[in-house]
């Protein structure tokens, strides 16, 4: 692949991309690293007709074992700095760590996305899931998002195009991706913001399994009760299948032992989904997503 003038990678192994350690090799592995590069690799897969699909930081993915059929666009070289504008507007890279942007912002003082402190990955998939703690979530503070649409180029979408729903993004489609996300945030002093993130790292330690492999949260919460109360209510924890197994620490996560498959993975899901069902009477809903090919039309 050296017609590229960014990295190209035949066969790359995609379980050191996500952070379940789990999934087979990519036919072809992109790591575009400008707005350039993916104008380029859109006009070939435009031209070529094959199948594509986006991977940030993995830390929501589950990836088959079999590895996946076309093109993988990693997207975590598309990074550059974070930029404070004026009225406490941050603009963000969708490559940068969720993490980096909140000490980013503490140590200038600004608030409002703490809640990113519980929440792995990059702010582009922060966008994309509409991430977050509790009642707080992305959609509070966002203010406008810049894009790349593989069929269309770039795009900018204001405040007023935004549209989002508990852990959802309903604007960008399919072939696009997020270049930029820009917050508004609210002044705070500096040592209470310092504060939150290390009272956020101290709960994480203790209340989840932080230190396996696992995606984090396997189901968003109902209405009715957060979902790991249900899993535990259902007898759950501890349940094992390979070497998936939902943790004793937090009912909500599946983490990996060592060699667990997509498909462990995915009988614990069911297995958790039907007997809450049968338990407490609530359908449960992944947050998990599985990479899935998409093509240009």
């Amino acid at each position: 692949m050296s017609r590229f003038s960014f990295a190209v990678r035949e066969g790359e192994a995609l379980a050191k991309y996500t952070s379940w350690r789990i999934g087979g090799p990519a036919k072809y592995f992109a790591e575009p690293v400008t707005v350039e590069d993916l104008a380029i690799l859109a006009e070939h897969l435009r031209s070529s007709g094959e199948s594509f699909a986006f991977l940030g930081n993995g830390s929501n993915l589950l990836v088959p074992d079999e590895g996946f059929p076309g093109w993988v666009i990693h997207t975590q070289k598309l990074v550059g700095e974070i930029e404070f504008l004026s009225d406490n507007l941050v603009k963000a890279p969708a490559g940068i760590l969720n993490a980096k942007l909140m000490r980013a912002c503490a140590n200038k003082g600004l608030g409002g996305v703490g809640f990113l402190a519980g929440v792995p990955g990059t702010v582009g998939g922060a966008v994309i899931m509409n991430a977050g703690i509790g009642a707080a979530c992305v959609d509070d503070v966002i203010d406008s998002v810049e894009s790349f649409c593989f069929s269309s180029g770039c795009r900018e979408y204001s405040r007023d195009e935004l549209n989002f729903s508990y852990r959802q993004q309903h604007f960008l489609s399919a072939t696009e991706l997020v270049l930029f996300a820009v917050f508004q945030l609210k002044s705070a002093p500096v040592d209470d913001l310092k504060k939150e993130i290390a009272e956020s790292a101290k709960y994480r330690k203790e209340a989840q399994p932080i230190d396996k492999p696992s995606c984090g949260s396997v189901f968003r919460n109902p209405d009715s009760a957060p979902a790991w109360k249900l899993i535990d209510a259902a007898g759950l924890k501890g349940t094992r299948v390979g070497d998936a197994v939902i943790s004793e620490k937090h009912a909500n996560w599946i983490i990996n032992l060592g060699n667990a498959k997509m498909t462990d993975v995915l009988n614990l899901i069911e297995l958790m989904k039907e007997r809450v069902k049968a338990t407490s009477r609530v359908t449960l809903e992944e947050e998990v997503r599985v990479l899935k090919p998409v093509q240009i039309l």
